[in-house]
């Protein structure tokens, strides 16, 4: 570890000494020597506090480093409620770390509550004594390298020699004691809950778990266990043992016991079975558990004989009764017997059981029976029993029913030797005669439930489809042996008379009379119309038509649609679009159409023409552009068509000559031809005698016209003035104002020279005036510039 020390001047001209260990220095003040109080608030100004001396090795570094003092140093540390403190950590002192000299603390004279430290002494240095607080000692100050980031809320901040270390509190770790210390996690025990909480989560550091059981447990161990400082907990986990019961000991009484223990012997849940022996039933609970309470829940039960309900003998009938256990009880034996005439129904003995019953019901002695008559179909008995019915003595007589007749003897009586004297005769139905054959055109179904044509027998019947019954439509055997009524006729069935509809045709057919049944009618139209409906009609079973009466209705064309740029005139006969209407085509203006222009509505519902389409007129297609210029065309309808428009225009240096644009007219012309785009021109020069000099011109366009260019050569003995090259521009103009050449002749010739170019080709005395007059304007001008000869003149006529 490397060590550096520096001295900084203080406002107070002391010197202090700087030891940078990492955050922490150590710093002195030994130019002026204060007391105790003085020296602690100069180190709280400048730095954190007075020293606290935390170990030896701190002791032997600020022995080493610090300077030599006669009145030595103060340290951090004083008397405070009668215990020595370090005043930065407000901490007594551990009498383990003390350091203090032989002898010491004396505390002479009671007022010795500062401590000193003994640098550099010869004897016992670096040791502690206590002084007075109010003498003047240099002083020793540290810079903590503490701060709040330093630790958690958890922990103490202690400084060391170039560094510090958190001291965690109790339950607390991690390099700034921001952890919690956790004890291992508890799961419920079985049969009981846990609960557990605290202030830094479950299972952490203070928490607790508070335990309890289930209903019929009782918890064995600390009821509550905390969390401490070490990760464990202050006592072993309790567990939930189930509650006992004492045992059941056995008494007399004939009983028997099963018991079943889900948890352990005689604890909670326990249960235990009583039975007895057969015969004998319990007095008491038959069962018992081991409730939660350490109780149960039963006394155990006692056993007695079962006994039966006493029996009494039957009416004609004699009971004898043997008791082995006791009157009516398990195992006791009763026999029955019947008087003379009578017959025993049920068991003739009788024995009490172990469940308190009887072997079978008492039986009864009941009088000798004739087996039962039965039913006799179609009739009914009517008997008179003494006793009982069908029994010995009883009489029975035969009626049949209405519609039946019987024949033999209708009585009979019951004997005692259980017969009857006769058999019952039997009811035969009444018979009506057969019934003649179904009606023509119909059928006949019959029913007979007795036997054939019988009483009750009867018939129904039907006419087949299309016709209907004429008389009753069923008839019946009644009980005299007549039918009720005579066999019907079947007559076929009408439906209402038909027209034929207008523009139309009728033609019938009636293989079984007119408009009857399976007549069929047949309905055309004439020409032009078509059958709105059924053509062909039949008469149905249920006295209506198949369809309704159809109608002739004029045959239509599809209508037709609007014509783009045109109009539908139409003369319709009948209806609008229907057979015989005709139809013309108008087109708008500027517009003509192409093949025939009237279409009319045929018999087959067509049109005997598509209708023709509106097409734009047409201009002849126009020229390319102009040269030297451009056409831009917009066609709303068709290319080169009605309504069809060109603009022209023309490239820079040209100008038009023509109409700008044109349009294609109703006609099928265009209103302007294509125009032409002609040069610029720009003003002709004039060019000087052929003694002075010429001009040339390249003229791509015409002479003196827009791309012109043009230059002067001077003679020998005459130089150009001005630019020698002169170009005509886009706007008519030249490049430059034009050159000439001056020689050393005079004005006056030069003028004269002029004068005579210009003169040239003059017609008349006029000419020649006005040149004279030209002559002397110039000769006057000349003199007012002081008559400079030698000015240029201009060559631009």
């Amino acid at each position: 570890m490397n060590y550096r020390l520096h001295y900084k001047k203080l406002s107070s001209d002391a010197m202090q000494l700087c030891l940078t260990v990492k955050a922490w220095t150590y710093h002195y003040n030994i130019d002026i020597n204060v007391d105790w109080t003085t020296a602690r608030q100069w180190c709280q100004k400048h730095f954190t506090d007075m020293v606290a001396i935390q170990n030896q090795a701190e002791v032997e570094y600020l022995n080493q480093v610090l300077p030599f003092n006669q009145v030595y140093y103060w340290i951090g540390i004083r008397k405070i409620d009668g215990y020595w403190t370090w005043v930065g950590t407000k901490k007594r002192l551990d009498p383990e770390a003390a350091n203090w000299a032989e002898n010491e603390p004396n505390n002479k004279g009671s007022e010795q509550d500062c401590v000193e430290i003994y640098i550099k002494r010869r004897k016992e240095t670096a040791k502690w004594n206590d002084e007075r607080c109010s003498k003047k000692k240099a002083t020793v100050c540290y810079l903590a390298s503490c701060s709040k980031e330093s630790c958690s809320e958890h922990a103490e901040c202690v400084e060391t020699i170039g560094n510090y270390r958190c001291q965690c509190h109790p339950g607390f770790m991690g390099p700034r004691c921001e952890e919690v210390v956790q004890c291992w996690p508890i799961e419920n025990p079985q049969q009981g809950f846990v609960n557990c909480d605290g202030v830094f989560g479950a299972f952490h550091f203070n928490s607790s778990c508070q335990f309890r059981c289930v209903t019929g447990f009782k918890l064995e161990g600390s009821q509550r266990l905390r969390c401490l400082a070490s990760g464990h907990w202050d006592n072993a986990l309790p567990v939930c043992q189930a509650v006992q019961c004492l045992p059941i000991i056995d008494a007399p009484g004939g009983w028997s016991m099963n018991c079943t223990h889900p948890l352990s012997i005689n604890s909670f849940n326990s249960s235990c079975e009583f039975k007895c022996e057969e015969g004998f039933e319990l007095k008491g609970s038959n069962t018992t558990w081991c409730d939660q309470t350490g109780q149960w829940t039963h006394k155990p039960p006692t056993c007695t004989v079962v006994t039966c309900n006493g029996i009494l003998a039957p009416a004609k009938g004699h009971l004898t009764c043997a008791d082995p256990l006791g009157k009516y009880s398990f195992r006791s034996t009763c026999n029955i017997s019947c008087v003379e005439g009578h017959k025993l129904r049920g068991k003739a003995t009788l024995s009490c059981l172990s469940d308190g019953n009887w072997s079978a019901p008492t039986p009864d002695c009941e009088v000798v029976k004739c087996d039962p008559l039965k039913p006799i179909p179609h009739g009914s008995l009517q008997c008179y029993d003494h006793v009982e019915k069908f029994a010995y003595g009883s009489t029975c007589w035969l009626k049949c029913d209405f519609g039946f007749v019987h024949n033999g003897t209708n009585s009979t009586h019951c004997t005692e030797q259980r017969n009857w004297s006769h058999i019952p005769p039997v009811c035969k139905a009444i018979q009506c005669s057969p019934l003649s054959d179904a009606p023509s055109y119909g059928s006949m179904t019959c029913t007979h439930p007795l036997s054939t044509n019988s009483y009750n027998s009867s018939c129904e019947f039907k006419c087949e489809e299309g016709f209907v019954l004429k008389g009753a439509d069923s008839t019946h055997c009644d009980h005299t042996g007549h039918w009720t009524h005579s066999t019907p006729i079947c007559t076929v069935v009408t439906c209402n008379g038909i027209l034929a509809p207008a523009k139309g045709h009728l033609t019938c057919a009636d293989p079984l009379g007119k408009y009857s049944f399976r007549s069929t009618c047949n309905i055309s139209c004439v020409e032009g119309h078509k059958l709105r409906g059924k053509a062909t009609l039949s008469c149905l079973s249920d006295g209506n038509w198949s369809a309704p009466t159809p109608d002739c209705e004029v045959v239509k064309c599809d209508p037709l649609k609007p014509i783009p740029h045109g109009s539908l005139q139409c003369y319709d006969h009948v209806e609008k679009f229907a057979y015989g209407s005709t139809c013309w085509l108008k087109c708008d203006f500027g517009f003509v159409h192409n093949g025939t222009n009237s279409t009319h509505c045929t018999e087959q519902g067509n049109w005997s023409h598509i209708p023709p389409v509106c097409q734009a007129i047409q201009c002849s297609p126009l020229s390319d552009a102009p040269s030297y210029g451009s056409m831009t065309c917009t066609h709303p309808l068709s290319t080169n068509s009605y309504n069809s428009s060109c603009e022209f225009k023309c490239e820079e240096g040209f100008v038009l000559k023509g109409a700008d644009s044109t349009h294609c007219d109703h006609t099928g012309h265009w209103t302007h031809s294509t125009p032409i785009c002609t040069a610029v021109a720009c003003d002709p020069l004039v060019t000087p005698s052929v003694q002075h000099g010429s001009v040339h011109c390249q003229d791509h366009l015409g002479e003196f016209s827009y791309g012109s260019l043009c230059w002067l050569d001077c003679q020998a003995g005459f130089k150009l003035h001005g630019t020698p090259r002169m170009e005509c521009l886009e706007m008519g103009k030249w490049t430059d104002t034009p050159p000439f050449c001056l020689g050393n002749r005079s004005w006056m010739s030069v003028s004269a020279g002029i004068l005579m170019y210009a003169a040239v080709g003059a017609a008349s005395s006029a000419g020649l005036l006005l040149l004279g007059g030209l002559m002397f304007l110039l000769m006057r001008q000349f003199a007012k510039k002081g008559n400079k000869m030698n000015d240029p003149v201009p060559l631009l006529a």
